[in-house]
């Protein structure tokens, strides 16, 4: 217990990772296939769609209040945590995220309706710490003389992390013009867990020169679930990697519906479920408790773990349970108003939130996106994610044949290893095979009425044209040679006085050889 929490602590002050961005992702609109697993309502060109394992797509996100040159300095060989920089780099309420995903495997096909039907299997780890700034100050201030005989409140503090692999079954199918809906349903299959059971909330009062500390604590449970089997030190590592007991359920839902020609909103929900968690298990609740505690001093990174165990966690004391539990997915959702500026133009306005353990996440964005003949799509956007200032993202998916590449990058600007606060790459080599007629049922751009005449179909008067540019709802074409038009009433007088005249030279000729 005092390994894991040392190492849930040290993963807060430390590394502060986030993941919720992939705005750039998103602007791309249907480009690929792999668009469809954050909106389920969106069908990519092609008949036919596969993707193989690692190869067809991996996403790893990180975002940090502060970076590492501002909480860390190095001295001759030595690492040295700058513990006041850290704090005044952190807000009233942080979070710590770390997100990495593989698509193992998806195939999806069209039918003639312009309906997608879709199968995908994704690797997934995640973790989300929430907590608030008077925690690092409580813990890292030493002698803790800011908060010597008051009562502090610490509140609104959540954690969910997890390893788990998802199968997913979806359709997406055009409604009628305007809407398009999609529905995935997906079965999980959890490999480990830590989580608590709810927001927690302590009441910490420290009392006299002797730092006396009672501490009261609420829904300070922490669940795990797997841990001994990843340390070999129970069960078999290999089977339980394959199948075991921890299953759930989860959905996606999208849509995506037209106003007109020129709008066109989007917006999904995605990860709505929740995984039981029945194998390995060992919880740890925190008792009341009063204790002697002056603080924790910490100069080096190296003795940082030690430091916090013989500090801190050995003055905890535990109830151990084993009980099965479960534990629910963060949810994610994203909405975007679209602007059709052209039939290869759009410009995107996108608001995205993560539901983590009763608190909300927000980031917002705007971007162009671009269309540059049938074989590349690029964005740019602007970004503003949680803890960060604006920045930029761009994104681009290409098609050579059947293979089609993708990258999308957000955060980029003054990006560095030692001094990123945050950045989300995703990549992927998929396959995306034409059918014989492959028409646009869902796309995001400015497409064609069906059967509307002229603008936008390259028809005229019902005979195909080339079109040499557009001009706002214009279409410019060729000068056409003009065509004589006759109606079915002219027609057939043309007809009888075509006969009539045939006749009376038949006569004609019949009297003169008589």
């Amino acid at each position: 217990m005092r390994k894991f929490a040392t190492t849930i602590l040290l993963l807060t002050c430390v590394f502060s990772l986030k993941a919720q961005t992939s705005v750039s992702f998103q602007h791309l609109g249907n480009a690929t296939f792999q668009n469809n697993l954050i909106n389920p309502s969106l069908i990519p060109e092609g008949k036919f769609f596969l993707g193989l394992p690692v190869l067809s797509g991996l996403h790893v996100n990180m975002n940090n209040k502060f970076s590492y040159n501002e909480g860390f300095t190095v001295e001759s060989d030595r690492t040295l945590i700058d513990v006041p920089k850290i704090i005044g780099n952190l807000q009233n309420q942080n979070t710590v995220t770390a997100k990495a995903g593989i698509n193992l495997l998806h195939v999806g096909y069209k039918l003639k309706s312009g309906a997608l039907l879709s199968f995908v299997a994704n690797e997934r780890v995640e973790a989300d710490f929430l907590y608030p700034k008077e925690v690092v100050e409580y813990v890292f201030t030493d002698g803790n003389n800011e908060f010597l005989n008051q009562d502090v409140k610490i509140s609104k503090v959540g954690l969910i992390a997890q390893h788990f692999r998802e199968f997913g079954l979806g359709i997406a199918a055009p409604i009628n013009e305007q809407l398009t809906v999609g529905l995935r349903g997906k079965f999980l299959v959890g490999f480990a867990n830590a989580s608590l059971a709810g927001n927690t909330t302590a009441i910490l009062n420290s009392n006299g020169e002797a730092f006396q500390i009672d501490a009261e604590w609420e829904n300070a449970t922490l669940r795990t679930s797997g841990f001994d089997i990843y340390d070999e030190t129970e069960g078999d590592l290999g089977s339980h990697l394959v199948m075991n007991g921890n299953t759930g359920l989860a959905l996606d839902i999208g849509g995506t519906y037209k106003l007109n020609r020129y709008y066109t909103l989007t917006g999904s929900i995605v990860d709505l479920g929740y995984i039981n968690w029945k194998e390995n298990i060992k919880s740890y609740t925190l008792n009341d408790t009063s204790f002697n505690y002056s603080g924790v001093n910490l100069e080096e990174l190296d003795n940082i773990q030690q430091t916090l165990e013989d500090s801190l966690f050995s003055k905890f004391e535990t109830t151990d349970t084993f009980e099965p539990y479960r534990s629910w997915l963060p949810v994610t959702a994203y909405g975007s108003w679209i602007y059709h500026y052209s039939p290869k133009t759009d410009i995107y306005v996108t608001v995205g939130s993560r539901w983590i353990q009763r608190q909300f996440k927000m980031m917002y964005g705007g971007g162009v996106t671009q269309k540059f003949g049938k074989a590349f799509t690029g964005s740019i956007s602007v970004t503003k994610l949680p803890q960060q200032f604006f920045n930029a993202g761009a994104a681009f998916a290409v098609k050579g044949g059947p293979v089609q590449m993708y990258m999308a990058v957000d955060h980029l600007i003054n990006f560095s290893i030692p001094d990123a606060k945050a950045i989300d790459f995703r990549f992927g080599i998929s396959f995306a095979f034409q059918g014989r007629q492959e028409q646009a049922t869902s796309g995001l751009s400015r497409t064609p009425i069906a059967g509307a005449k002229g603008l936008d179909t390259n028809v005229f008067l019902g005979k195909k044209v080339k079109t040499k540019k557009r001009d706002g709802i214009y279409s410019i074409i060729k000068k056409q040679k003009r065509r004589e038009l006759k109606n079915k009433r002219t027609k057939a007088k043309d007809d009888v006085q075509k006969k009539s005249l045939n006749g009376r030279t038949g006569k004609k000729n019949t009297k003169g050889g008589e």
